[in-house]
């Protein structure tokens, strides 16, 4: 289902103390695996609820990805899920981002996008997550567009979830329909190949150029 994850893994785990930045850390979830992986890593939210449990986690600061409060050339991986479609400014939420990474780091970013019909359908009825408004909308396409207009080279990508995050919404709402989700994760496991072209979301590496602090080799054939 969220194959990148085996891709996130291995390149935390090729550079052993890497400094890394969860941007929209939120509760910590994303935090919790990058420290597994073993990277020194930190977060930043602008909700003070969120902070308070991720700071359970790992140091977590109250801060937005338009203007982040660390030095030029801080980190080593600057980690992005799901955040750049909340943005107020996502071009600055970029630019801060290729700022504070080291020549040669990466920035992982996961994405909700609008390459799938049934994601446009849902952003028509729902434009918000959870108290988060959507304020931007993109395709694959534009995303890698913008990551390159900011100076990033993409190493690769790829869209995933043509189906399965329609269903993901029915048992929050209806806990007895959670039974069913195998049978939706083997549908979506089984045409993903031929349908994911269409994918709700995905996953992009990029990194700003100069001698790679990570070894090309984890991600190489990833897409």
């Amino acid at each position: 289902m969220y194959r990148y994850r085996a891709l996130e893994r291995r390149i935390s785990e090729s550079r052993p103390g890497a400094a890394v930045l969860d941007v929209g850390c939120g509760r910590g979830d994303n935090l919790r695996r990058l420290r597994r992986y073993g990277g020194r890593a930190l977060g930043i939210d602008p909700s003070l609820p969120r902070l308070l449990e991720a700071r359970h986690i790992a140091p977590a600061a109250a801060a937005c990805g338009e203007s982040l409060p660390w030095a030029d050339q801080s980190f080593d991986m600057v980690y992005i899920s799901h955040v750049l479609h909340h943005a107020a400014d996502m071009g600055a939420v970029l630019e801060e981002s290729y700022r504070s990474l080291r020549p040669g780091g990466i920035l992982f970013v996961i994405e909700t996008v609008d390459d799938s019909p049934l994601m446009r359908l849902a952003r028509a009825i729902q434009p918000r997550w959870d108290e988060d408004e959507v304020l931007n909308r993109f395709r694959f396409a534009d995303l890698v567009r913008r990551l390159e207009e900011t100076g990033f080279r993409v190493a690769c990508g790829a869209t995933f979830n043509w189906m399965y995050f329609a269903w993901e919404l029915l048992p929050l709402a209806f806990r007895p329909l959670d039974r069913l989700s195998p049978i939706f994760i083997g549908i979506e496991s089984l045409f993903g190949r031929v349908l994911n072209r269409w994918g709700g979301h995905c996953w992009l590496v990029a990194q700003r150029p100069g001698p790679s602090l990570f070894p090309e080799t984890v991600w190489k054939d990833a897409a």
